[in-house]
């Protein structure tokens, strides 16, 4: 191992001990690498630091972030939850539980982002379930547990990071992650009827929905259905990049939710675009230092030593998938999403490749297993949003959601082990 690396490492995880911000322990770890190992110049940290965000498909993200915030100030989230609540609320016990994840699944599919999801139909959802007599603990759980689904279902921001880290389709890469997040969204209903099913609670019934009530609400919430429908379908049948859907999806949204449902004042939409701003501000400033980064260590040649060291090791695909996956639940509850991918995409997928294993079957993986490290402790960030709405305990959050992570584990496997039950919609 070179002084330059040792140093970066050191720095690196230094720096976190202290808990100083993650964009700073990765951008000053690579420049103390630089220093020290003498290998290029300082300029080399702009360079690569700028060149990370100077990229049109990274420009989805900004877009993507602020047409979620005009749906969510703009009544479309409200729409979802009504519709979802007729579908599935009142069918069986626990139905507002399953109403917040299939809310949060629809909401992912035009936000891109966990913390909105969370954000808006968990904080929707949490005093309503409340009210019907579910355990607070398990309502804020719950909505931490559907937020993870944001960043499943396309138009997914950890999608776009990781294909624009290893050049993977975009395209494709959405496609896999709408079918590995209705997966998802399945699995975790069948979690919370277990949880549900071991708790001492008596949850009040309603009548189920006629059909004309679901009519009624499907007609509310249809224009914003159609938001996923116009961006994906536009992005599946070559009519625009994903970039240019994010622009489509901004113009959409707000004149449905102006002109349209009428809720959008323009007090709220200057509030999503500052909103936007920051969000997008911390995101770019995380891509870009930690693309430096990553550039660092492949400069060391860090892909290559681990390449060798799992060849040598002959752990074989099986026990490379296994490593992948416990190194990145490590990351995922430590560290926010996308320095993760940025960092960790670029040494792992070669190796992967060395495998067999294609990029596009890897990213799925990557963006599941960090999905739910949302939800898990000690730094679930999906956990702290729900706790932040809730004022609950975030060790009472984490209990209730034991039963996510157990069939969250089992889909991580899944994911890893059979390719074909989610490859199949790009072949």
């Amino acid at each position: 191992m070179s002084p330059a690396l040792i140093v970066l490492l050191v720095v690196f995880f230094g720096l976190m001990a202290l808990s100083v911000p993650i964009a700073y322990c990765i951008g000053l770890g690579g420049m103390a690498a630089l220093l020290v190992g003498d290998i290029l110049p300082m300029q080399i940290f702009a360079q690569k630091t700028l060149g990370a965000v100077d990229s049109f498909t990274v420009l989805a993200v900004p877009f993507f972030i602020i047409s979620g915030e005009i749906m969510l100030k703009g009544g479309i989230a409200r729409r979802l939850i009504a519709l979802a609540d007729a579908l599935v609320g009142r069918r069986a016990k626990g139905g507002m539980a399953y109403v917040t994840m299939l809310a949060s699944a629809m909401f992912g599919a035009i936000s891109g982002s966990a913390v909105a999801t969370t954000t808006a139909i968990g904080g929707m959802m949490y005093p309503e379930m409340v009210r019907k007599n579910y355990s607070k603990p398990f309502a804020a759980a719950i909505g931490a547990t559907g937020g993870s689904l944001g960043i499943l279902i396309p138009p997914s921001i950890a999608a776009i990071i990781y294909g624009t880290s290893t050049n993977t389709s975009v395209g494709d890469l959405f496609m896999v992650g709408a079918v590995v997040g209705v997966i998802a969204c399945v699995f975790y209903c069948l979690a919370a009827k277990i949880e549900l099913n071991s708790e001492d609670i008596q949850l009040g019934s309603e009548p189920q929905s006629g059909i004309r009530e679901i009519l009624k609400t499907f007609k509310d919430a249809f224009l914003g259905l159609l938001a996923p429908v116009i961006i994906l379908g536009g992005i599946y049948g070559g009519i625009f990049t994903p970039t240019e859907a994010a622009v489509v999806a901004i113009v959409y949204s707000f004149i449905v939710c102006k002109f349209i449902y009428k809720e959008l004042s323009m007090k709220q939409f200057k509030e999503a675009l500052v909103t936007s701003a920051i969000t997008t501000g911390m995101v770019e400033l995380l891509l870009g230092v930690a693309t430096f980064f990553s550039y660092i260590l492949s400069i060391e040649k860090v892909s290559t030593t681990i390449n060798n060291a799992v060849s040598s090791g002959e752990i074989g695909k099986t026990g490379f998938l296994l490593l992948s996956i416990a190194i990145l639940v490590i990351l995922g509850m430590l560290m926010e999403t996308i320095p993760i991918i940025v960092l960790v995409a670029p040494i792992l997928v070669p190796v992967a490749a060395s495998f067999g294993i294609s990029s596009l079957q890897f990213g799925a993986l990557t963006v599941f297993t960090l999905s739910f490290g949302l939800f898990t402790p000690p730094f679930g960030m999906d956990v702290f949003v729900s706790t932040s709405y809730s004022q609950q305990p975030v060790m009472s959050v984490f209990k209730k959601c034991r039963w996510f992570f157990v069939f969250g584990v089992v889909l991580i496997l899944i994911v890893a082990f059979v390719p074909g039950l989610y490859m199949w919609i790009v072949r």
